[in-house]
């Protein structure tokens, strides 16, 4: 498709600024004809651009990658005059209107050198893809011409195009850099490359010490050796939408996102990383593979050349060769510039399939003999396919999930061995994954159903030659939300009050430890509410059991299920002892459960509206305990919610007057009521059946109720009151709390029908 041009003039400035730079250093076509220096004329001019006619400047997708292009005409070839700068080359891409091939048997470019009256042909390009024509990428060596002052004519040929549109503006050339090697590339800020495995594992990883299989031999060779890898790295959702959304805006994804789970997306007055790198003066290069993120949800927002593959099941079975096909031409055109490049590969996701597979078995165990295959993966976990003998076949399915690390991790090598050497040397990189995969390890499948280890505990390894010390590993807690002001900071760029990570280069590069500061995660997937929290080394998470929840299909219904016989309403564990999440201690440890259920009730306080009615203490109330009473509002409101309540609690809401009788439990739990109810009238509550004392139900941030009605600006504070704390002394025992939201970001996003579609494809919806 063609859309109008969008860059703005900033940005167009903010190109030419970098992207030009001095004559002698060669040139970039787009700015130099968005800013028109170029001359219209037939013959060749002294120096610089000339074309037979004026260009124009468009967007053009083709093979679902977008880039910017200057169209010309076919009639007669393009020039640039200039001397050649030492070691430079010369990166073109080139295609016509897609329309154009039902009538074009051909494309043939033409890169030719002219000095004086010598011509000399330098490279020629064609392709006859008539029913899904590709960008055709090329690249000349230039360097034995360093020094010399020649002409560059660049010819495009149709076959078949009809005489009348010969003259017509159909050749589409994106991008056009004649580019030589980086000087002191020390002295400016780095390149920035962000390398995204989807459905990755780190506990499956070389560098995390996975002895099973070697699965990346070139992810350690290239990152974990000469770089720093972060042990404890944590996604903040266990699915794609969601996560990505954090770690390219810096804030949490329940902040940001409605529960439909087809309004996934960027809000528009949030700025992404791409735009900020942008806005820096990169060239801005993203090529993804899932295909739920489409540019229409703002995940394509600020990047110049954006490729997302349609959301139909089918591109879930390609594969890194075909990102690679998109990125790589991008790489070598735009190494020599500052540049931001985002990849995300879909491998491993599902299905575990891939070229390296052996007469179809996995590449690790090619003499298995029994009868899953990769592409069963789905249907277990759907429920609509068993696994037939799970202590001979379960090996197998991580065997092959396996074989998709190692197929994805060769071609993260060529990657890398696409920067020229001087440009690794001055290139941030970092490598993560927006979730890992379960693998039956808490009896379910795939991922997006809960926050055990296996889908939020996600590889992150950084290289920075000359700031990173090489081979080292960095302890403590980080999230991926940290990674915008982390490497927004290692571009040059300024902090944004905003974010909710921080800045993690202090850490990395060994100049300070890393904060001491939770993870926090949350489902985002549909159905009922579940969050997780992670600080030295032990884990809480909570699900909302009681939440009212009718699955929509057949596929959520049987997820319902497995959650109910898996998931409790609290989980405590000590990860430095069980890593694996084996041994629940939250019936054992109260205080523990107590000293991290504030991290979650901080941040869902943000995300959840209404008024909270919450039971606290010094680590909840005692197991065996009972707070009861009632509140009386002015108006009756429209409707209650649980939050984290157990089967034995009681609330009923009738007109005006709520009542409750809840259980003690560790961490606290409660309600939430929606609506305008107005004014609260009375506020009653007692202690297994005595009143609480004075300063037993407290408002808002910390006042005392001491009778009488209550205006809602009482009950309102921008954070929640017990973050850190976990009480506010023994006496308080209950809490009414309103979220003040005023300022903040509201849940902009809205249901989309092209992110539905993908969710479908997926599985996520049916």
């Amino acid at each position: 498709m063609i859309r109008r041009f969008r860059l703005t003039v900033l940005s167009l400035v903010l190109v030419a600024v970098t992207a030009c730079g001095r004559a002698d250093e060669g040139f970039h076509l787009l700015p130099l004809v968005a800013a028109k220096s170029y001359a219209v004329a037939a013959d060749e001019t002294p120096e610089g651009l000339s074309f037979p006619r004026a260009p124009e400047l468009r967007e053009l997708e083709i093979d679902h990658e977008e880039r910017p292009v200057v169209l010309t005409s076919a009639a007669a070839p393009w020039r640039w005059r200039g001397h050649i700068p030492p070691g430079a080359r010369l990166n073109a891409g080139v295609q016509t209107f897609p329309v154009a091939w039902k009538a074009v048997r051909a494309l043939r470019v033409t890169v030719s050198a002219r000095d004086g009256r010598t011509r000399e042909i330098l490279e020629v390009a064609s392709t006859t893809e008539r029913a899904e024509p590709r960008w055709l990428d090329l690249e000349v060596d230039l360097s034995r011409f360093a020094g010399r002052e020649i002409t560059l004519e660049m010819a495009a040929t149709l076959e078949g195009l009809p005489a009348a549109r010969r003259e017509d503006n159909v050749v589409a050339w994106g991008p056009v850099l004649l580019s030589s090697p980086p000087e002191r590339a020390e002295e400016h800020p780095p390149n920035v490359l962000f390398i995204l495995v989807d459905t990755l594992r780190h506990d499956h990883l070389t560098p995390y010490g996975y002895t099973r299989h070697d699965t990346s031999p070139e992810i350690k060779r290239w990152l974990a050796d000469p770089g720093v890898v972060v042990e404890n790295a944590y996604s903040q959702a266990p699915w794609t939408l969601p996560s990505v959304i954090s770690f390219m805006t810096g804030r949490y994804p329940g902040e940001l996102v409605g529960s439909d789970l087809a309004a996934f997306g960027i809000p528009q007055d949030v700025k992404p990383l791409a735009e900020r790198m942008t806005g820096l003066g990169y060239h801005t290069g993203g090529f993804v593979a899932n295909p739920t993120l489409h540019a229409g949800a703002g995940f394509g927002r600020g990047f110049r050349t954006y490729f997302a593959p349609p959301a139909d099941i089918e591109w879930l079975g390609r594969h890194a060769d075909d990102v690679n096909r998109h990125a790589l031409p991008w790489l070598r055109a735009f190494q020599r510039r500052p540049f931001f490049l985002y990849v995300h590969y879909i491998d491993p996701h599902d299905p575990y399939e891939n070229p390296d597979m052996i007469d179809g078995r996995a590449f690790f165990m090619p003499g298995y003999r029994g009868p899953v295959a990769g592409g069963w993966i789905h249907g277990i976990y759907t429920g609509g396919l068993e696994v037939p003998d799970p202590a001979r076949d379960i090996p197998y399915i991580e065997a092959l999930y396996d074989g998709e690390i190692r197929y994805v991790d060769r071609h993260i090598g060529a990657l890398l061995a696409a920067l020229d050497p001087e440009v690794l040397q001055n290139t941030l990189i970092v490598l993560t994954s927006d979730h890992g995969e379960e693998l039956h390890d808490h009896g379910g499948w795939k991922h997006g159903q809960t926050l055990y280890e296996e889908q939020i505990h996600v590889p992150l390894i950084f290289r920075w030659d000359g700031r990173i010390k090489a081979g080292t590993r960095l302890s403590g807690t980080a999230q991926l939300l940290d990674l915008v002001p982390t490497l927004t900071a290692g571009a040059g760029g300024e902090a944004d009050a905003s974010w909710d990570g921080i800045n993690l280069l202090p850490a990395l590069m060994g100049k300070a430890a890393l904060p001491r500061r939770p993870a926090f995660a949350e489902g985002l997937s549909g159905g009922p509410l579940r969050a997780a929290a992670v600080l030295d080394g032990r884990k809480l998470v909570l699900f909302n059991r009681e939440e009212p929840f009718r699955p929509g299909d057949g596929l959520q219904e049987h997820l319902w299920k497995l959650d109910l016989g898996r998931l409790r309403r609290a989980e405590l564990y000590d990860l430095t002892k069980d890593p694996g999440e084996r041994r629940d201690l939250a019936g054992t440890d109260p205080q523990g459960v107590g000293g991290l259920a504030p991290v979650i009730h901080d941040q869902l306080a943000l995300e959840l509206p209404g008024l909270w009615v919450l039971q606290e203490g010094p680590a909840g109330l005692p197991a065996g305990t009972r707070l009861s009473g009632s509140i009386v509002f002015e108006r009756p409101p429209s409707g209650w919610s649980p939050y984290f309540l157990g089967s034995e609690d009681r609330v009923e809401l009738a007109g005006t007057r709520l009542r409750f009788d809840l259980t003690g439990a560790p961490g606290g739990k409660g309600l939430r009521v929606d609506g305008d109810f107005g004014r609260i009238a009375v506020v009653e509550a007692s202690l297994d059946g005595r009143p609480l004392p004075p300063g037993g139900v407290r408002l808002g941030a910390n006042a005392a109720y001491s009778g009488g009605t209550v205006a809602p600006a009482v009950l309102r504070s921008p954070r929640w009151p017990l973050t850190g704390s976990g009480s506010t002394g023994s006496a308080a025992r209950l809490r009414l709390w309103m979220y003040d939201g005023s300022g903040a970001v509201d849940r902009r996003t809205t249901a989309d029908p092209e992110t539905e579609k993908g969710l479908r494809s997926l599985g996520y919806i049916q």
